[in-house]
């Protein structure tokens, strides 16, 4: 139990991807509000300030703060930002130089040797924190090499497997929404709406998603199939076009519910020489052994392994399309294939180290002509990339792929385990010794493998520098885990004429310690949120930090540009801004070790100065907000318009917040409300020449503090130091997919109505509604106009579905609203909420008694 307990703990994950040379000459980041401003891609009139008033001058009325953001006890600062290098304190008997993170982390690598190099101080530092850590545990000293019944629990325990995870070779691989017009069909009293781009953040930069039109025609993906069909009517024809797909369950060699045969990995000197046997796991002839010492090796190796068993073990799924990307005549779509299919190891066949679940393969399409007869578009070229992906955009005729890749580092780590037989009654001394003498090796053998693996066949000069993203302090704030993933950011021109159908890359990563939260990307910036953990040596406290990696993407070929700390983890993209020459990035902080502090939370926002070209490479801290809301409460909703950002934080009641952030040394809140419920997405929108701030979220229960259904809040946000509620709308019981996914919301401001998908289940056979509801707005009222239908409480709880589930959209042509849900494409008239026309997604697919899916499906 504890040697499987001691396998969880230090099993660590890295990353990689190609990356490609860097230029001589770096692009620099434009500072301009232009590129940089955030509106409703709604194309509502603007919300910002045309001027977003000059970086030095005096906030006006700090005063006027509310007092549920001022200073407190629990409010905790960015860390110190400093441009001297500093390196890790790496405890342990290998000597392992491992930096910091500071500017110089952007100046990249000239050589991939130089990144040969870092990966072995990384894994060296790596291997400390793994010796130091087994050297307490003093069980396996006593272990008797001779005794093939010794376990440290006692004669009468036999200690659980641990599990088995096979290594499958990984595969190497802005539009705006539509603006509103008027057209005239004969009747003066009547105007026809169109509105059908995708609900952007950034002004400019076009965000992926699973449907796309150019007015003309829609593009859908649904599962493994790329659909398109007539904007303003589907029944004309559609055209299919179905990814790839290799069933590896047909030539299958292992049979279901066998066991597997599972390769064994030897450490067994101090070379670190491996060797690789296979054997049967529930074999019980031993007569083949070669001696009595190998024997009872070979059955202490049987104890800690797992013999896993596989209903389908050469089982696949189809691809699936993630997304979609549209400029001009050219449709890109975003596929994602699973890697895995069970290999066992060999002895001439190493485990990968890039272990990615999944490759994606970038595929762009022509759509100048777009067939009616079931046919598939024109495929122009496509690119298999590394990593599993994160986001995806397009500006003009570049595209932007964001993805993450991931590192098995089990091979290196399991050579240290002190479970492992060789190191069977070796004292403390005698385990590290021999311990480090095979991660020395190791470590070598282990990078040499990993550049190969990243096949960086134009260089290694467009990676950040390894480093410990933290600050402050050389303790070890990662507990070793310096290569937890690499992020990069690919870029593609979709215009091109692509020889032999390959479409040609450009690459720039980064290791990164924690996940990828986020990603946001400017018309020239891509800013990955990554959240990690940084000690805190005041509080003796791991905390969490989100480290801000830039890349600069104004050239077509990305490369490593700024980067910053901040403290806490933001709640979605639209908690980070880039505007006038400053990064704006709100953030909670939960601080679960301080049970004495007036709160367990901090929600602030920080506003970092871009570098310009003689200032390096740091993002600089200039200012940040008091903590926001009250005690407790953390941030539910975030969205920056020019010089403001509005706010919605959350425990039991909705603090409304807004914040000036024009004076970006002193961001501070100038208005406040408080109500019940809360916001998790926020959109302006403009009425008669009211400024307001239309929210969609929960409405919850001040008593039981839970959910009671969707809330829609419009808000007066025309005097910011007054805001007022002026309408409530609550659909009890009622859930909106538009709360988290907000390409599913679509407000319309000439005929002002707001289109929300709608999900209500009474789990029972009845009253089911899975669709969407049009309302009408007005400045003080939001009142349903008529509901639209997908499914009935039969079609949820029964029928035979295709193996795809469409998430919800919405979009208009003419003033005919096309819904898209689940397995069916709705027209419905605006006005009357009369259905025009239907398409059912999952007609003529073939479906089979063995092959009938539930309603819902999920990935």
């Amino acid at each position: 139990l504890i040697s499987t307990i001691l396998v969880v703990v230090v099993v660590v994950s890295v990353t990689l991807a190609v990356m490609l040379p860097r230029q001589n000459d770096a692009p620099t980041i434009s500072s301009s509000a232009q590129s940089e401003t955030v509106v409703s891609s709604n194309d509502v009139p603007s919300v910002s300030s045309n001027d977003p008033g000059p970086v030095g001058t005096t906030s006006t009325d700090s005063s006027s703060s509310s007092s549920s953001s001022d200073s407190s006890s629990f409010a905790t600062s960015a860390p110190p930002q400093s441009s001297a290098t500093q390196y890790l304190t790496s405890n342990g008997p290998l000597e392992a130089k491992v930096r910091m993170i500071d500017p110089t982390a952007v100046d990249s690598y000239d050589s991939c040797d130089a990144l040969k190099e870092d990966i072995i101080n990384a894994l060296k530092h790596f291997a400390n924190t793994i010796i130091v850590g087994e050297k307490a545990n003093d069980w396996w000293s006593k272990c008797d090499p001779n005794d093939p019944n010794w376990n440290p629990w006692g004669d009468n325990y036999f200690p659980p497997t641990a599990t088995y995870e096979s290594s499958a070779e990984a595969a190497s691989t802005s539009e705006v929404m539509a603006s509103p017009s008027l057209a005239s069909d004969g009747s003066a009293s009547k105007v026809q709406e169109d509105s059908y781009g995708t609900n952007n953040q950034v002004e400019g930069v076009d965000e992926a998603d699973v449907v796309k039109s150019d007015g003309t025609h829609v593009f859908a993906a649904y599962g493994d199939l790329l659909y398109a069909w007539n904007a303003t009517d589907g029944t004309k024809g559609t055209s299919i076009t179905r990814m790839p797909y290799n069933d590896t369950t047909e030539n299958c060699t292992y049979s279901p519910w066998d066991p597997m045969p599972i390769a064994i990995y030897d450490y067994g000197d101090e070379n670190g020489t491996q060797a690789t046997s296979t054997i049967d796991a529930t074999s019980t002839n031993t007569s083949s052994d070669p001696a009595p010492k190998d024997r009872r090796r070979q059955q202490r190796k049987r104890r800690t392994m797992s013999m896993p068993y596989y209903p389908q073990p050469c089982y696949q799924p189809k691809p699936q399309i993630l997304s979609l990307l549209l400029h001009g005549t050219r449709l890109t779509a975003v596929v994602s294939e699973n890697n895995y299919v069970y290999q066992p190891y060999s002895a001439d066949k190493m485990p990968t180290l890039i272990n990615d679940y999944s490759s994606l393969i970038v595929r762009v399409y022509d759509v100048s002509t777009v067939p009616s007869d079931g046919s598939p578009l024109t495929l122009l070229g496509e690119r298999k990339i590394k990593g599993n992906y994160n986001a995806a955009r397009s500006i003009d005729s570049t595209g932007v792929v964001v993805t993450t890749s991931y590192v098995d580092t089990y091979v290196m780590a399991n050579s240290l385990w002190r479970s492992q037989p060789l190191y069977c009654g070796l004292n403390n001394t005698e385990y590290e010794e021999k311990a480090s003498k095979i991660a020395l090796n190791r470590s070598d053998l282990f990078a040499a493998q990993l550049i190969s693996e990243l096949d960086l066949n134009y260089g290694c000069d467009h990676i950040f520098k390894i480093s410990a993203m933290q600050s402050g302090n050389n303790s070890d704030a990662t507990n070793g885990d310096l290569l937890s993933q690499f992020v990069s950011v690919v870029s593609f021109d979709t215009s091109s004429n692509y020889a032999d159908q390959e479409i040609p890359i450009n690459m720039a990563g980064s290791f990164a310690s924690g996940y990828l939260s986020s990603v946001y990307v400017s018309q020239d910036f891509v800013a990955a949120l990554t959240v990690g953990s940084s000690y805190d040596p005041e509080r003796s406290s791991w905390d969490q930090s989100t480290f801000i990696l830039g890349f600069d993407i104004s050239s077509p070929v990305p490369v490593p540009f700024a980067f910053a700390e901040v403290p806490g983890s933001p709640v979605n993209q639209y908690a980070a801004d880039l505007y006038d020459g400053h990064f704006r990035i709100a953030t909670t902080e939960w601080l679960w070790s301080e049970v004495n502090m007036t709160s367990r939370t901090t929600n602030k926002i920080y506003v970092l100065q871009l570098p310009s070209d003689t200032d390096g490479s740091l993002m600089e801290l200039v200012g940040e907000t008091p903590h926001l809301g009250k005690p407790n409460e953390s941030i539910y909703a975030v969205r920056f318009i020019g010089d403001k950002a509005y706010v919605v934080t959350f425990e039991n009641i909705d603090p409304f917040l807004i914040v000036d952030v024009s004076n970006p040394t002193d961001p501070h809140v100038i208005g406040e409300l408080e109500l019940p419920g809360y916001s998790s997405y926020l959109h302006p929108i403009e009425i008669d020449g009211v400024k307001l701030m239309l929210g969609v979220g929960q409405d919850v229960n001040t008593t039981t503090g839970l959910t009671t259904g969707i809330k829609i809040s419009l808000f007066n946000i025309t005097d910011p130091e007054n805001p007022q509620e002026t309408f409530s709308f609550v659909d009890e019981n009622a859930y909106s997919n538009a709360q988290n996914d907000f390409h599913s919301f679509r407000y319309l401001p000439l005929s002002q109505k707001l289109i929300l998908p709608k999900s209500e289940y009474t789990w029972t056979s009845d009253g089911n509604f899975d669709g969407f509801v049009v309302y009408d707005v007005a400045v003080d009222e939001i009142k349903p106009s008529y509901n639209i239908s997908h499914a009935s409480s039969a079609d949820i709880y029964g029928g035979c579905w295709y193996n795809a589930y469409m998430p919800p959209r919405s979009l208009v042509f003419k003033s005919k609203v096309t819904t898209i849900l689940s397995h069916t494409v709705i027209s419905t008239d605006l006005e009357s909420g009369v259905e025009e026309w239907k398409l059912n997604l999952d007609e003529d697919l073939n479906k089979t008694k063995d092959d009938c899916w539930s309603y819902f499906i999920y990935y």
